[in-house]
């Protein structure tokens, strides 16, 4: 089987057999360095599995922050720069480029557990056919102290998407294929994940694993956009825009509930 990749080389070819091919690729985009990037390369990097490769997506970086990454020159690492900051744009990039069987996700301001890809690897041999695996987390603060945690139980997530994200976009592994299907991530400037949840819960052949295994230190930082307002209002535009192609009360109270959470829940 023969794979393309555009690099800022050009054009690259190459030959893979299925033993050659790695079962994951780790997408990260990043468009600036809030002093994390390196701890999250390098934990990458790290992992006790082996059969994986590292898609980095810069966009609209300085040139500093595109320098520093091409100087580390492990082989995994398949290294891009784009001009383009919207985040959906840059994951599908990173997603088309990518050759593995099962993207991985993750944010350049995290820190991925040394087991995350191993453990990922098990649980997907363990449950033939699996679509997504939904990872736990440890939250961590500025400083990397543990602050809490977020763990996944076996849910309806299809039924809970109306009232909340149900998963930790960067602690999660899903299928390459599901999301070319699904015509990659198409949402806002903040809530991408949340659209892609929001079309693929529209899907009952979709199988979604839960873990109560920590993937990931997910940060909490003032850098975040999590809980903007901007973000809730493009929660609410995917919600509307559900409601106005196939009305129902459920999509209607999604409605509702993001713009309440647009005036009293966001971050100004």
């Amino acid at each position: 089987m023969s794979d393309f990749r555009i690099t800022t080389g050009g054009v690259e070819m190459q030959e893979l057999d299925d033993q050659q091919r790695p079962f994951f690729s780790v997408v990260m985009c990043c468009n600036r360095d809030d002093g994390y990037i390196n701890q999250a390369i390098e934990s990458v990097l790290a992992q006790n599995f082996s059969r994986f490769e590292f898609v980095i997506v810069l966009n609209r970086c300085s040139d500093e922050l595109y320098e520093f990454v091409a100087t580390l020159k492990d082989p995994r690492i398949l290294l891009f720069r784009t001009e383009i900051g919207q985040l959906s744009f840059n994951l599908n990039f990173g997603v088309n480029s990518a050759i593995g069987k099962y993207i991985v996700r993750f944010d350049s301001d995290d820190v991925c557990h040394v087991d995350r890809l191993a453990e990922t690897y098990k649980i997907i041999q363990q449950n033939p056919g699996t679509d997504i695996v939904a990872g736990s987390c440890r939250i961590i603060d500025a400083a990397g102290n543990v602050v809490g945690s977020r763990v996944m139980g076996e849910q309806d997530w299809r039924s809970k998407i109306t009232y909340s994200n149900p998963f930790v976009h960067p602690a999660i592994t899903i299928k390459k294929d599901l999301i070319l299907s699904a015509r990659g991530y198409l949402g806002g400037f903040q809530s991408e994940d949340y659209d892609l949840w929001i079309r693929l819960a529209k899907r009952a052949d979709v199988k979604c694993v839960f873990t109560s295994f920590p993937m990931i230190d997910y940060r909490i930082s003032d850098f975040q956009s999590k809980g903007s307002r901007q973000a809730y209002a493009e929660v609410s535009s995917y919600f509307l825009r559900e409601f106005l192609i196939e009305p129902g009360v459920k999509k209607l109270l999604g409605v509702f509930l993001s713009i309440f959470k647009v005036f009293l829940k966001s971050k100004k």
